[in-house]
């Protein structure tokens, strides 16, 4: 069996779609067309390919459900709040109000909560770079960060996260040993790509893997699962934000 095909069979081994299993092949190994072994592969002993089922466990190239956006819930009740705010004070009798120390301390309060509110509203606008969430590479592999700042990575579904300005920081073990990756961050204006490129990689022994003969640093784009929840889908919006690359990250880009 050729490079090539034995690269696409065990995409398909691995769970990959036929479909991205030919997209990432192709990447490879450019002059690759499926159809060129539909007759080999029927002579070969293993006549028929399916992709593995899924299992119970993490399965990074599989598409990503649906998760919950906990601050689109907090736009939704912020605007509830506005609307019991702009009731209560169509209620009010201005010709009758009398100005006293009572009226104070609800007009007060009034505009405390408008302000709170305000704030609120303002966050949830501009929580689009937020790191939470599902995101997708350009070979498929999906990366979550969880709200409570664990996260799964590789295959690791209890590794742990934190970002400091243009910094995110993951420790995550593979196999029985725990690294720390250290990655230079950028989102995109709509939160919905984000580049980083690993600046250190470090074992709990303090060697540093980005110091090894032979590494070469990379900058990859990810996209955010609403819109890339398949590698197909990664391949139809990833041009959109070709253009947008920090200028750090263009002379490493893979």
């Amino acid at each position: 069996m050729e490079d090539d095909l034995r690269h696409y069979v065990h995409l398909l081994e691995r769970g990959y779609t036929p479909e991205d299993a030919l997209l990432v092949t192709t990447t490879k190994f450019p002059d690759f067309e499926y159809e060129q072994h539909d007759q080999e592969k029927s002579q070969a002993p293993q006549t028929v390919v399916a992709p593995v089922a899924p299992t119970s466990g993490y399965n990074p190239y599989a598409p990503s459900q649906d998760i919950s956006h906990p601050l689109d819930d907090l736009k939704s009740r912020g605007k509830k709040t506005w609307s019991v705010v702009q009731s209560k004070l169509e209620d009010i009798d201005l010709q009758n109000l009398r100005p006293s120390r009572k009226t104070v301390i609800v007009t007060s309060g009034v505009i405390g909560l408008l302000v709170l509110l305000s704030l609120l509203l303002i966050l949830a606008n501009q929580s689009g770079a937020a790191v939470e969430g599902t995101w997708m590479n350009d070979q498929g592999q999906l990366f979550r960060f969880h709200d409570d700042k664990t996260a799964t990575w590789d295959n690791d579904a209890n590794a742990q996260w934190l970002l400091n300005g243009e910094e995110l920081v993951v420790v995550a073990e593979h196999g029985e040993r725990e690294f720390t990756h250290t990655l230079r961050v950028q989102m995109s204006d709509d939160g919905r790509a984000m580049w980083w490129m690993p600046t250190s990689i470090v074992d709990k022994e303090g060697t540093e893997y980005t110091n090894a003969p032979g590494y070469s640093p990379a900058c990859s784009m990810l996209l955010k699962s609403d819109l890339a929840s398949t590698l197909n889908k990664y391949r139809m919006h990833d041009e959109n934000y070709a253009n947008k690359t920090p200028g750090w990250c263009e002379e490493y880009i893979d």
